[in-house]
């Protein structure tokens, strides 16, 4: 090794203040005779775990400088590091467990899928090193290098495994489920729910990730970045701001005012144009789209306008009206009728993101809730009297979508008591009862 290198490699061996960019850019330049040493550095880690000294920040930089070079021999050694014991494990490297271990093991995998899923089921591996091994099989059946199958079936391992592999996973699997728009998974998926398995903090609550399994992006399909060692620590807490980076902070300040403006006017400025673009996501414009079409079952329900109801639809899955192939839509699973009964509970439960300075009274959601969810009674009642339905278990697996009936019908249940409305209580109890079996 040369001495630059040499000399590059010693200042970025201990913990210090400034960043190195003069340092990544010499060893990027001299990647091979680096990447020994890079190796090394991991496996002292793995050796000697929080015996070495504590500003011994060169394994840290090491394993995002092997993933930038595309270091397939690295890979057993980076898993190895990630399988160490939570504390271990974030003693060296912290932060690197949730930004950036995902995109390293990414760009190091050498085709041993078998690791990643012992990695994956290691009792003493870290909960979010798991998920991040767990994100890395969601790449590679995006990138086409895991089939549909075996991808689904280890997913179904996890899910119905009675012993618990962690509990960020959970969140991380939910989250695949949606994005890997497997809806032959949605049973599932409400099981990870149903059993208190999912964060709703980390990936919000099962209606929203019912919204993300239709939802698409461009980016979705596309392989990871190359990472840039020095552009991702850059920014990190450990190193010193640059001048020009507290100029940045300011500019984030600024830009969020004017967010918090945007959305003020947006709240206070609802009304929609004839030439806008129509909120149902059409593309086409609002009088040629949704402006004069017949009124829906939705809109029987009066206690709001038909654009607030149609503001607070804008995640709901769009219509199959204007399908782009390869793509899910509701219909290719529920009616019409379904879709239409569960629109009326999703506007009643989804949680609305309302801004702190517009907060909403209590008696105003609850009016809300209760209008939304008594035309969502009368429709579940003729559905399960026409079709002969005799359970929650039957009327779900046929026409729930983003919400059990358990779930739903709970909350009815619960804002009739807070409006004394006992009779009609009484009545949705016992037909309640009578499903519940």
């Amino acid at each position: 090794m040369n001495d630059t290198v040499q000399k590059a490699i010693e200042n970025i061996t201990w913990q210090s203040k400034k960043f190195p960019k003069k340092e990544f850019e010499t060893i990027c330049a001299n990647k091979e005779e680096a990447i020994p040493y890079l190796r090394s550095a991991v496996d002292r880690a793995i050796a000697e775990g929080e015996k070495v000294e504590e500003d011994y920040i060169l394994p840290l930089y090491a394993i995002f400088l092997l993933g930038e070079f595309q270091d397939r021999e690295s890979f057993p050694r980076i898993m190895e590091l990630a399988c160490l014991p939570s504390d271990t494990l974030d003693f060296l490297i912290g932060d690197a467990i949730t930004e950036g271990l995902c995109d390293i093991l990414y760009c190091t995998y050498n085709g041993d899928l078998e690791l990643l899923k012992q990695g994956i089921y290691n009792q003493n591996t870290d909960d979010f090193a798991k998920a991040a091994m767990l994100e890395v099989m969601h790449q590679l059946y995006l990138d086409k290098k895991l089939g549909k199958q075996e991808w689904q079936d280890f997913m179904r391992g996890i899910v119905y495994k009675e012993e618990e592999i962690g509990d960020y996973i959970y969140a991380a699997l939910a989250r695949s489920i949606c994005e890997c728009h497997f809806m032959e998974m949605l049973p599932e998926l409400r099981r990870l729910y149903q059993d208190d398995r999912v964060d709703p903090y980390a990936i919000g609550d099962l209606d929203d990730c019912i919204d993300t399994m239709f939802l698409y992006t461009e980016e979705e399909n596309c392989c990871r970045c190359p990472i840039n060692t020095a552009e991702r620590l850059k920014g990190w807490a450990m190193f010193e701001k640059e001048p020009n980076e507290q100029k940045d902070d300011k500019l984030g300040n600024d830009f969020m005012k004017q967010l918090i403006q945007q959305d003020l006017r947006e709240e206070y400025n609802m009304k929609i144009g004839r030439n806008d673009p129509c909120p149902c996501g059409s593309g086409k414009k609002y009088k040629q789209c949704c402006l004069n079409k017949p009124k829906s079952v939705i809109d029987t329900v009066t206690i709001e306008s038909r654009q607030e109801k149609e503001k607070w639809l804008r995640r709901y899955p769009p219509a199959k009206k204007n399908a782009i192939e390869g793509r899910i839509y509701l219909e290719d699973f529920y009616s019409k009728e379904s879709i239409e009964t569960d629109k009326l509970i999703y506007l009643a439960l989804n949680h609305r993101a309302i801004p702190i300075w517009r907060a909403e009274q209590e008696n105003v959601v609850s009016m809300r809730q209760l209008a939304y969810l008594t035309a969502a009674w009368k429709r579940f009642v003729e559905t399960v009297e026409k079709e002969g339905i005799t359970s929650f278990s039957e009327y779900d697996e046929k026409h729930s979508i983003h919400y059990p009936c358990a779930q739903w019908t709970d909350a009815l249940k619960e804002l009739l008591r807070e409006e004394d409305d006992y009779e009609f209580l009484k009545s949705v109890g016992d037909f309640c009862r009578k499903m519940e079996g």
